[in-house]
């Protein structure tokens, strides 16, 4: 996974894995759940995902836990 862009309440990250709609569906079911997540808009042609979030209730540090957890997702898939 790669990080395209950032700002405080944007991630923009990319991903073959991002390419599969069931993919999709799995990562959308697990970022959904996180509370101060407010969107999530997938391209599948791209493979990417864009995340607006309140910054004030997520943090860098929880961005990088769930970066984890989506590159472990991958090497599932």
């Amino acid at each position: 996974m790669k990080i395209e862009s950032f700002f405080p309440g944007r991630l923009r990250v990319n991903s073959p894995l991002f390419t599969k709609q069931e993919n999709v569906d799995r990562i959308l079911e697990r970022i959904h759940s996180v509370d101060g997540v407010e969107s999530i808009a997938p391209n599948l042609r791209t493979g990417s995902l864009v995340v607006r979030y309140d910054s004030s209730r997520i943090t860098p540090v929880m961005l990088m836990k769930a970066k984890g957890e989506i590159e472990r997702l991958e090497g599932e898939l």
